[in-house]
């Protein structure tokens, strides 16, 4: 089947993915945000995309946080690697082109940048599950 023959991705079938739904324990999702394939993401909208987005908060550390999704993950078939060593990685799957998954240590912005607050002793990380039918046209790599 032609990747333009194939049905649209839905944010709903992504949210229903182990990928997601095993969000990191204890964590706290503070904002969240989804879209269908088609719909355009991003801050120009022009990756069409099928997405899950949301900002956790935890008392965890980011290293912890970190290793927890290296090995659920890794346990799934995704393959991780550093973008920002100390504060952004992203997996992909090499049997599922067009699929990308990125978890980012938020708790870096300033706080006067911050959108939520953020107690002294509790972190904020992003993660971002974005699928598209098509990998050929995946000139947008980081969301």
């Amino acid at each position: 089947m032609e990747a333009a023959d194939r049905p649209l991705i839905t944010a709903a079938s992504l949210r229903a993915r182990d990928e997601w739904s095993r969000g990191f324990p204890g964590a706290e999702v503070v904002w969240e945000e989804e879209a269908d394939e088609g719909i355009g993401i991003g801050f120009d909208g022009i990756d069409p995309s099928a997405m899950m987005r949301a900002f956790c908060r935890t008392k965890s550390t980011w290293p912890e946080v970190l290793e927890w999704y290296q090995t659920v993950l890794g346990s799934l078939g995704w393959v991780g690697a550093a973008v920002r060593s100390d504060w952004w990685w992203e997996w992909t799957a090499p049997e599922l082109p067009g699929e990308r998954f990125l978890v980012m240590d938020r708790s870096r912005v300033p706080e006067f940048l911050q959108a939520w607050a953020v107690p002294q002793d509790t972190m904020l990380y992003e993660v971002l599950f974005r699928v598209r039918t098509s990998a050929d046209d995946d000139a947008v790599s980081h969301a």
